[in-house]
């Protein structure tokens, strides 16, 4: 889950600006910026991405938890059943269909340590099953490792035996196109969750900077609202519903 107060008083630190001074730039109050690094409110997309100009960090970087050198490139939206087909619908006469699927994940936590940067799952992709494991490390950048799994049975005695226990699990229809063979747009279908589209980019042709300011216009071009993106991942969506 993103430290969004801890990571804009981090930065506001780094680039030597108190909390009023912030405030000023963004014309709202000093205690508006505390109340936002302390994480009792969260500024709203559009305030954030003043914040990050402000702050000299790239706005996907912020929200992805990394740097300039290994980000993905990544936005998720909520979306519904209409506007995924209408977005559909526009995208399609330059996009290349890649797969259809239904994934299930298991994510793992162990009682005796805080795993808040780590992400342990068990997915399942129709017939094959993956064990990913993911990390923000010291840099804050994300390390990422996964294995096929050929014996899921016994995966799952030797979790349960050095006490690694299931937390939630993420069920979703997903469906994949590549769009200009430059941008993947995931329609997801997420049991409890409701509907997303995830876009990522996956061909770099510029500088981080050029390549997000491509992707909010492209944003726009969709015609699709900043404040339907969402920061949270699925796991963290769906504890909050228990």
């Amino acid at each position: 889950m993103i430290n969004i107060g801890g990571r804009i008083k981090e930065l506001r630190i780094k680039n030597k600006i108190t909390q009023q001074e912030l405030a000023d730039k963004l014309f709202v109050s000093d205690k508006t910026v505390s109340s936002w690094e302390s994480n009792r409110t969260e500024p709203d997309i559009y305030m954030l991405s003043d914040i990050c100009k402000i702050l000299n960090i790239n706005f996907l970087s912020f929200i992805n938890e990394g740097n300039n050198s290994n980000i993905e490139l990544e936005l998720k939206i909520r979306s519904n059943e209409h506007e995924q087909n209408r977005i559909l619908n526009i995208i399609k006469d330059k996009s290349k269909f890649v797969n259809e699927e239904y994934q299930e994940a298991v994510y793992y936590k162990v009682s005796h340590r805080d795993m808040n940067k780590e992400w342990l799952r068990i997915r399942r992709e129709n017939s094959n099953y993956i064990l990913n494991y993911k990390k923000l490390n010291s840099k804050g950048l994300l390390e990422e490792y996964e294995v096929s799994i050929d014996n899921i049975d016994n995966l799952k005695i030797i979790f349960n035996c050095i006490d690694l226990k299931e937390s939630v699990h993420v069920n979703k229809h997903r469906t994949i196109y590549m769009y200009k063979d430059k941008y993947e747009f995931s329609f997801d279908d997420v049991e409890n969750l409701g509907y997303f589209i995830e876009i990522e980019i996956k061909k770099y042709d510029y500088d981080l900077d050029k390549e997000s300011d491509m992707l909010f216009d492209l944003l726009k071009e969709l015609r699709i609202n900043m404040n339907d993106i969402e920061l949270k991942r699925y796991p963290e969506l769906l504890e909050e519903l228990d």
